[in-house]
């Protein structure tokens, strides 16, 4: 038979299929997983803090790209017309000092919170109840308070900081109340409070929570080409990630106007200043000159004097130009030598050199770069030591164009105050009278045109700052985000399936292929070289009925047995002596023994059963019989082998018991009295089935397998563990041992094994076909999850 012959080779691989088959037997297990942990995403979802982001995207106008030319020395040396370094921009966006600013203004560093279990619920935008900060509210954070409404008042417990003791007050709304350093005050919110809705208030530090924030916003361009910024920002509630973003975007645009409008906001005032000194000068001038004309009687004077006053008027402009030129160069130079004032220069007065203009240009455009870049990264960063490089290259190429220009206006106005001395020279021979009025005529249109020309730059001046407007533009505003970017239901749940489904599988690995016992047949036969004559299930219910005519499973199973025994023992001729072993105590061979013995009482045969496990008799206590008198007394001397021999009630078998534990059993069973004894039960019995002792412990088997025809070796299911079997095969290698065949006994109905190599097909315990009841159903059930 197919069933007898044993394996040619070792499988050693794991069987892809047969791993799936394990698990598509575990399906209830995989079910219960993955309910399980649908039931744990849940869990998560419910008391994980959301994670909303809100997007928006900001034009940024880049001014170098520009083409118009400035038409006024003003506007040619102010600082609107710089570009803009785009990676500088975003480092601004994530600047702590603009963030605390955001912080601040909107209170985003107040929440508050009504307690529930395992995650509180945070109120935003409307709350119960307002905190009003009354102190700077930059400096203000790391507050607690525990506020309950108790009749018409608030029953407050502040905690300042990591301190864990907590202050304990009653106030009324709108009282100020001082924690620390720092004074709050309460009210009543727009959502309704009462007495049983405690409030927790969290009053964080702003500049801490700008810091936290920067993490929170990212910053990238739309593409390569574009000067478009896309930003995004992440915050437990949906609502107030759009409403910071939007924040972040109105006080970036308030910061670079503000920028912008410092130049004009300077000019205009030192202008308003010069104005008012020289309107004063003038009008002192005029009261001075027709003072002089009524005292002197003078209504003109004469063609010389006219011409003398024409051509000193023209020199005296061009000297106070020439001064006003090296005024200029004095401020700008001041200017440069001041890097830590932070106002962009401005020049009042001159018609400067483009040359110079375009150099204080890109000193200030370096300034205004460093200054930005300084509120985002470290002073040892290697962009701001790049920018510091281009600062002091800037300013050094100004301090050298105006040591130049001051030599040159040296000499020209050296010059022009020659040509002035000249004419006061020719002044001098005009009668007094006329010359003083001449002289008083000088410095009224002197002072006068100055007047003029500070008015028109004042005019000029103003206009710029009413058209200064900001190159950014909102182009896409953050909008309220509907769904979490964290965590996401749909990943949680698939994930937390997956890791089940991994668990179960793992499992089911360790189970069946990291498993030190035995489970399979192929598993025995990758040890011995033998075949495994017979399968035998687990058999909980009559195992003492010995009723040959009740078709159980176990019945038929053993009847197995007994038709591959003998196939096994087909060349044998005369009785057959068939000893029964294992490798440990507990893997069935008694009850083996037993039921075979009975099966082989078939056709009237006469059977004997031996209970030669000396050490730890079994057998006789199967069969309710006691084991004082048999084999050692036998062996002893004492009895005779009528004496011993049993017939065992309700049964065709006849049963020679171990009798009493002696010492030394194996000096008894190596005595000439137990091969007689052998011989003796040869002559009178058919079959002898000797119950031994584990070969695996003793050597009490391989003492008497000279006299045995036959060994059979039982093997328990998920019992017997491999490395004993490795250590039997050695021993069974002996020729000593005749013909062998291997049991694989105590087989659990209704587990992988007799489901997957027996299919449905089973016969009802006592041959009654009862119809499936739900403990049935839940038992079974229950072995496929185990």
């Amino acid at each position: 038979m197919a069933s007898l012959k044993a394996p040619h080779h070792r499988q050693t691989a794991i069987d892809i299929g047969d791993l799936f088959r394990k698990m598509l037997f575990h399906w209830p297990l995989y079910l219960i997983a993955i309910l399980l942990a649908g039931a744990a995403g849940w869990a998560y979802l419910r008391y994980t803090p959301p994670s909303y982001m809100s997007s928006a995207r900001l034009y940024l106008k880049d001014e170098k790209k520009s083409n118009g030319e400035e038409a006024d020395v003003l506007k040619s040396l102010s600082l609107l017309g710089s570009g803009k370094n785009m990676e500088n921009e975003m480092e601004l966006l994530h600047s702590p000092i603009l963030l605390q600013r955001v912080i601040s203004s909107n209170h985003f560093n107040v929440r508050y919170f009504a307690p529930h279990h395992l995650r509180d619920k945070e109120w935003y935008p409307k709350s119960p109840i307002v905190i009003q900060i009354l102190s700077d509210s930059c400096h203000t954070g790391n507050y607690t308070f525990e506020v309950s409404r108790v009749q018409q008042h608030f029953d407050v417990k502040a905690r300042a900081g990591k301190d864990k003791r907590s202050t304990h007050f009653t106030i009324t709304p709108n009282t100020p109340f001082s924690i620390g350093k720092d004074t709050f005050s309460l009210q009543a919110g727009p959502l309704p409070f009462s007495e049983s809705t405690p409030c927790r208030i969290e009053v964080d530090s702003a500049i801490e929570l700008a810091y936290k924030s920067v993490d929170d916003i990212t910053t990238a361009l739309v593409n390569r080409d574009a000067t478009v910024i896309a930003i995004t920002y992440k915050d437990p509630l949906a609502r107030r990630s759009a409403d910071f973003l939007n924040a972040l975007l109105d006080e970036y645009n308030d910061y670079t106007l503000s920028d912008k409008n410092k130049a004009g906001v300077k000019t205009i005032q030192f202008l308003n200043g010069r104005i008012d000194s020289l309107k004063e000068e003038l009008g002192l001038l005029e009261r001075t000159e027709e003072l002089f004309k009524v005292q002197r009687g003078i209504t003109d004077i004469d063609a010389s004097s006219k011409l003398a006053l024409e051509q000193v008027k023209d020199a005296d402009i061009k000297l106070n130009e020439a001064n006003l030129q090296l005024a200029v160069m004095d401020q700008v130079e001041e200017y440069i030598n001041t890097p830590d004032n932070r106002t962009p220069f401005t020049p009042v007065t001159g018609n400067v050199d483009p040359a110079l203009s375009g150099m204080i240009n890109r000193y200030e455009e370096a300034l205004r770069e460093q200054r930005k870049l300084s509120l985002a990264v470290q002073p040892s960063s290697f962009l701001m030591q790049n920018l510091d490089t281009q600062v002091n290259a800037a300013r050094g190429t100004i301090r050298d164009y105006i040591s130049g220009y001051r030599r040159n206006a040296n000499v020209a106005q050296h010059a022009t105050q020659q040509k002035v001395n000249t004419i006061e020279g020719k002044i001098a021979n005009i009668p007094s009278y006329s010359r003083e009025y001449v002289n008083i005529k000088r410095q009224q249109s002197v002072k006068e045109n100055l007047y003029l020309y500070l008015l028109k730059k004042k005019e000029e001046a103003a206009v710029t700052k009413a058209s200064n407007v900001i190159d950014n533009k909102v182009i896409a505003p953050a909008f309220v985000p509907e769904d979490p970017v964290t965590p996401k239901k749909p990943m949680v749940f698939v994930s937390f399936m997956v890791l089940a489904a991994i668990a179960v599988s793992i499992y089911v690995y360790v189970k069946y292929f990291l498993n030190p016992r035995i489970l399979a047949r192929n598993e025995i036969e990758q040890v011995f070289n033998l075949p495994v004559i017979a399968e035998i299930f687990q058999y909980t219910e009559g195992v003492h009925d010995f009723s040959l005519k009740i078709h159980s499973i176990l019945t038929e199973q053993i009847f197995n047995l007994r038709t591959n025994l003998r196939f096994l023992l087909a060349d044998h001729k005369g009785p057959a002596t068939v000893m029964l072993t294992s490798s440990i105590s507990g893997e069935g061979k008694t009850f083996l023994s037993a039921h075979l013995a009975n099966s082989l009482t078939v056709n009237n045969k006469k059977v004997v059963l031996l209970e030669m496990d000396l050490r730890k008799p079994k057998l006789s206590a199967f069969f309710g019989i006691d084991h004082k008198t048999g084999i050692t007394n036998y062996l002893l001397g004492t009895k005779t082998m009528e004496e011993i021999i049993r017939e065992v009630p309700d049964t065709n078998l006849w049963l020679v018991s171990a009798g009493p534990i002696p010492p030394n059993p194996i000096e008894l069973i190596e005595s000439p009295r137990m091969a007689y004894l052998l011989a003796e039960l040869k002559n009178r019995f058919d079959y002898i089935i000797i119950d031994t002792s584990p070969v695996g412990i003793v050597s009490d088997a391989k003492s008497i397998a000279s006299y045995v025809d036959c060994t059979l070796f039982a093997v328990r299911y998920n019992f017997t563990h491999k490395a004993k079997l490795l250590a039997v095969e050695e021993s069974l290698k002996e020729p000593v041992f005749k013909k062998k065949g291997l049991i694989f006994n105590g087989i659990v109905q209704d587990s992988f094994y007799p489901y997957y190599y027996y299919g449905r097909y089973s016969y009802n315990q006592g041959g009654k076909n009862h119809k499936s009841n739900w403990t049935t159903i839940f038992k079974k059930t229950g072995k496929r999850i185990a």
